[in-house]
């Protein structure tokens, strides 16, 4: 009874009663797939051989690092979902699918997104342009298309997510939410879908304006809508309790 009692406030969240208290054939998949897919991109560069490549190798995993904390971010986002609400008709079958897909086809170029991103913070701070020139990055017109590639992996990857959180929000009746529950609902579709649309707009703004790479820093204003969510969809529990959406 203890040991039940004290899970309930440390496992997850004390103020939303999840409905999947059983892990799913279908997330024993996903697992399998964000699994291969952050290992693809530990493995996107050569084993070292040599000195040199080894202190090469020691360095580039600062991009793959930032893949990897990407393709996390979506499968916390993944195991909540299916944690809080516990679905499994074929619409989130359909979706999971679809999420599958993007995230094994997306994990290389992902990963040369944050390559070709570290190579160009090392070429600006020592001057040292030859892993731009060996990744084929030469000038700031290619350097939007990747974060344009990027941008649009993104918004897709958290727009499946968003359609997921639609989707329990139109179940919210069979599902029994209550307020609480209901507004962090609607919190997470307000949030994954802004954080969509700000990466589709990220995408269109390097591809087709001279902003080029210099649009992915407005990424990093994807914290805004979990703010904004918050004054839009109160709630009564105490802030401090809450799990992000």
């Amino acid at each position: 009874m203890l040991r039940d009692a004290v899970g309930q406030h440390l496992d997850h969240e004390p103020h939303f009663r999840w409905r999947g208290e059983s892990v799913t054939r279908i997330e024993n998949l996903s697992d399998i797939a964000f699994a291969l897919a952050l290992g693809m991109l530990i493995s996107g560069i050569d084993a070292p051989t040599t000195y040199p490549e080894l202190i090469r190798f020691l360095v580039f995993i600062i991009p793959a690092a930032a893949g990897f904390a990407v393709l996390l971010s979506v499968w916390s986002a993944h195991y909540t979902f299916f944690r809080r609400y516990g679905l499994t008709d074929k619409r989130v079958i359909f979706y999971n699918a679809v999420l599958i897909f993007l995230v094994l086809y997306m994990a290389y170029p992902l990963r040369f997104a944050f390559d070709s991103f570290f190579a160009f913070v090392i070429g600006v701070s020592t001057g040292d342009v030859s892993r731009n020139l060996e990744i084929g990055v030469s000038s700031f017109e290619i350097s939007g298309r990747i974060i344009a590639i990027f941008g649009v992996i993104y918004g897709m990857l958290f727009s499946v997510i968003s359609l997921m959180y639609v989707h329990a929000l139109r179940q919210a009746e069979v599902l029994q939410l209550n307020a609480y529950e209901l507004a962090m609902t609607q919190r997470a579709c307000f949030a994954r879908g802004f954080e969509a649309c700000l990466a589709f707009g990220v995408a269109a703004l390097a591809w087709f304006t001279n902003l080029n790479g210099f649009a992915g820093g407005l990424l990093f204003f994807t914290w805004v809508p979990y703010v904004w969510g918050r004054k839009i969809f109160p709630v009564q529990a105490d802030d401090s309790q809450e799990s992000p959406a």
